[in-house]
């Protein structure tokens, strides 16, 4: 990973890049949400960025890539500098460090428990449920000839699997998903790149606290009355497993909740925002099905719903250039990483981080391809004449977590549940 640049030694001798820093705080402006892509390529000719002597800002695809491989950078809830007390609240230490940090035994123990209910044969037994609510949410919009993408599809698809997996009953999915919401915000870099606590800080701290108790009692219930659900195969695992699991379970719902379901709504937005830009995409998705699974790798790579992780140094370590000394923040863009002229082509495809690397990779990433591949290739194959309703689509304003507020759109036709599924739609 030879740059050409010279090796920085120590961070605290490092010139800080004044107009690569104004870069990066440009990023929490919402008028660029719609295209973040230029601002990140420039972002990306700077190099790495110190902000300060303990947070560095990486944006090249072999940097990236690189953090995310090492057995030394985790996403230690310790990490105040990039997000601040609202954060490390929303990713419990006991979680954090288990699924991402640098212990491989502890989260290997943890993640071999949660993965049953991840592997393919288990995603591709959801399959049937989740083309039925396919159908049954654009049934709900029919009689309308109009949808809003993100609220009358990505939403309940997304809560809807996610709940199956955590056990969580349909009356609670509202509270949760305005609760997500709220927190989701947090997980916005503003701390490491202004210095200073956002806004809206005390509304997160306390809905977080609230899912907190929520994930609790929630833990509580499934210990009095076991489910065929994650967090009732975690609690009964304390009898065969060293260490509290049952302590581990609401950490994981909150995991599950803050990192797979606003994402899984982004991608599926996103998607459909996708083959409403390129008819003729749209149109080969309606003839060819399995098309559908090109284009969610495709959006991943080209408009991530997760712009930039965050990694903790566990230990000294060097990343292309850089030293990074150990207690030091690593905010990852992946945004700009996915863009970088420098990467290589996979079989001439384009190569994505969306999901992560290795021992630390997306353990949900099956669940969450399967769910945005069946929506593409039912949308294409039941919406006729499916077009913008209203203009330019509306993005929320985070950063982190990016995705749509609203893309309405109108249609000639919804077509009927019965004619057939796809046979290779998934």
């Amino acid at each position: 990973m030879d740059s050409g640049r010279s090796p920085v030694l120590l961070p605290e001798r490092t010139t800080f890049d004044e107009e690569a820093q104004a870069l990066l705080r440009r990023l929490l402006e919402t008028d660029i949400r719609a295209d973040p892509y230029p601002l990140f390529n420039r972002i990306r000719a700077h190099g790495p960025v110190w902000m300060n002597s303990r947070t560095v800002v990486f944006s090249s695809r072999a940097d990236c890539e690189a953090v995310l491989q090492a057995p030394g950078a985790g996403t230690s809830g310790a990490c105040p500098g990039l997000h601040g007390p609202a954060a490390e609240a929303a990713f419990p230490e006991s979680v954090a460090d288990l699924l991402a940090g640098p212990d491989p035994v502890e989260h290997g123990r943890l993640r071999r428990l949660m993965s049953h209910y991840f592997t393919p044969w288990a995603v591709r037994d959801l399959a049937p449920q989740l083309r039925g609510l396919v159908d049954d949410l654009l049934d709900s919009v029919a009689s309308r000839g109009r949808l809003e993408v993100v609220t009358d599809l990505a939403y309940p698809l997304s809560m809807a699997s996610i709940s199956r997996v955590l056990g969580i009953p349909a009356a609670d999915r509202g509270w949760l998903h305005r609760r997500a919401l709220t927190v989701s915000r947090s997980l916005d870099p503003h701390l490491a790149l202004t210095g200073q606590h956002p806004p809206g800080l005390d509304e997160r701290r306390t809905a977080d606290a609230e899912l907190g108790l929520y994930f609790a009692e929630l833990v509580r219930m499934r210990r009095a009355a076991p489910g065929d659900d994650l967090v009732s195969a975690l609690i009964a695992a304390e009898d065969k497993e060293a260490g509290p699991v049952g302590r581990d379970a609401a950490a994981v719902c909150r995991l599950l909740l803050d990192a797979g379901y606003e994402t899984t709504v982004n991608l599926i937005s996103g998607g459909v925002l996708a083959l409403l830009r390129d008819p003729a995409l749209l149109a080969r998705v309606r003839r060819d099905p399995a098309y559908a699974e090109q284009v969610v790798e495709d959006v991943l790579c080209t408009d991530p719903p997760v712009q930039l992780v965050h990694r903790h140094a566990a230990a000294e370590m060097r990343v292309g250039d850089t030293v990074v000394p150990r207690g030091t923040v690593m905010v990852l863009l992946l945004a700009a990483a996915h863009r970088d002229p420098g990467q290589e082509a996979d079989g001439g495809a384009l190569r994505h981080l969306a999901f992560g690397l290795g021992a630390h990779s997306c353990i949900g990433s099956p669940q969450a391809r399967l769910e945005v591949r069946l929506m593409l290739a039912r949308f294409a194959q039941r919406v006729s004449g499916a077009r913008f309703a209203t203009g330019r689509p509306t993005y929320r304003p985070n950063v982190t977590l990016r995705g749509l507020r609203a893309l309405w759109v109108d249609a000639d036709d919804f077509g009927s549940r019965e004619v057939p599924w796809p046979v290779r739609a998934g």
